[in-house]
């Protein structure tokens, strides 16, 4: 297929899956100042599907337009099968490593965590890459009082921005709101 349409991208894809995720990903796991509004590395997974806190939101979610773009929809999609191997998230932390030194880093420009394991997973990458500032915006609301109930200790290079359109209510919101590392 020709370079930048859907069946380009899927066969790049389809072919990293028949080598079992091995060898190079076919997509960035991080993209790297891509644009003026997002100026920083950032990393995404499928919106709606990685989203157990959605709610309202789903109906007007702006991740969803990345979709006209191919590129973006594999990258997602990589991303989120690479979170649910532990091989897979071997592959993320290497990327992670490699991110230079004193950067901003956004979490799930789309997608969510998915589970309390993803959730612990970026909390302790973030712990080792104190140097990077990271942040994110979510709707996991749940997922982050379980850890807080667990006594999770919170990065301290990691800050939580509140999502509205959760299907969580006022109560849940007014208890996460008192996290140490919510905005």
């Amino acid at each position: 297929g020709k370079r930048g349409t859907w069946e380009y991208y899927a066969r790049r894809f389809r072919l990293w899956l028949a080598g079992g995720m091995a060898g190079e990903t076919p997509f960035s796991i991080f993209r790297a100042g891509g644009n003026k509004k997002l100026p920083f590395f950032t990393f995404s997974s499928l919106p709606g599907f990685d989203c157990p806190g959605k709610g309202d939101c789903l109906f007007w979610c702006y991740s969803f337009k990345a979709w006209r773009y191919p590129a973006a929809f594999f990258r997602q999609l990589q991303n989120s099968m690479l979170l649910r191997a532990k091989h897979g998230r071997q592959i993320v932390l290497k990327a992670w490593r490699e991110i230079p030194a004193n950067r901003t880093v956004r979490l799930y420009v789309d997608g969510d965590f998915y589970s309390a394991s993803a959730l612990r997973f970026w909390m302790k990458a973030c712990r080792e890459r104190n140097d990077l500032r990271v942040y994110g915006y979510s709707k996991s609301w749940e997922l982050f009082l379980q850890l807080e109930k667990a006594r999770f200790a919170w990065p301290e290079n990691y800050i939580l921005n509140l999502s509205s359109g959760s299907k969580y209510g006022k109560e849940t919101g007014k208890r996460i709101a008192r996290l140490s590392c919510v905005r």
